[in-house]
């Protein structure tokens, strides 16, 4: 199991907003949020975060998670996906490898990752 914390940074500081996990095994995310909504609103977290922090839910499932992490990477239909994938040596497309490419960082929000284990 592979477990990153989502972070992201304002004024110089880092804000925890969770943990993501991956299964090799099974080749799933699940995202558990660090406290519930209420609790997290006043560091007032990103858009990404906030769109799925609704109805008290402090995790997602495997379905919801993945919909956050394609948010967040290299889509396969990418015009130039086999040029990015040769230049990591990459011999297939993984949503996990895309991840990790780039620690989640996208051009949406200030939301990053740092793998634990």
């Amino acid at each position: 199991m592979r477990e990153y914390t989502i972070k992201s940074t304002r004024k110089g500081r880092d804000y925890i907003w969770g943990t993501l996990y991956y299964s090799d095994k099974t080749s799933k995310f699940r995202i558990k949020f660090r406290c519930s909504y209420d609790e997290m609103k006043k560091d007032n977290p990103p858009a990404m975060i906030h769109r799925f922090m609704t109805n008290g839910r402090t995790e997602l499932d495997s379905y919801l998670s993945s919909l956050w992490v394609n948010d967040r990477i290299i889509p396969k239909e990418r015009q130039n996906i086999a040029e990015i994938l040769r230049e990591n040596k990459l011999n297939t497309y993984r949503e996990i490898d895309m991840l990790e490419l780039c620690m989640g960082r996208c051009t949406l929000d200030d939301i990053y990752l740092t793998r634990e284990k």
